[in-house]
């Protein structure tokens, strides 16, 4: 295992200390005003995505860091298998300009904390 994924930098917030005390109004707020200020075009399949990551990082974060990004997103396409998974979510939040993938931008609309290892820095690279 990557120590990158369980070790706590100084001065990171852990993702459940982001979330523990988030209402569902207070994120509504939160998102649809950044989803504002970033032109997006919001719709409810957008906040409920958002809503059932939240929830996700409240129940599995409550005892340990969550910073890898791939265990987050592979509990999405899950939950959203039945919408097409990986497909379905890319194409919600893949308009969301400067941002990449699903996890990024679910995290600017609702203002949490960026993960650890959105990307493999090490793919196409040989140790």
């Amino acid at each position: 295992m990557n120590d990158t994924e369980t070790t706590k930098n100084d001065g990171e917030m852990p993702i459940y200390d982001a979330v523990k005390n988030l209402s569902k109004e207070d994120l509504e707020q939160t998102v649809r005003k950044n989803a504002g200020d970033r032109d997006f075009s919001l719709n409810d399949e957008h906040l409920e995505v958002i809503y059932s990551l939240v929830e996700h990082y409240k129940r599995d974060c409550a005892t340990r860091d969550c910073l890898a990004a791939h265990e987050h997103l592979r509990f999405l396409e899950e939950a959203y298998e039945f919408k097409g998974g990986g497909k379905y979510l890319y194409m919600l939040f893949d308009a969301l300009a400067d941002t990449r993938g699903v996890l990024m931008p679910i995290h600017e609309l609702a203002g949490l904390p960026p993960l650890h290892l959105e990307t493999d820095k090490g793919f196409g690279t040989a140790y």
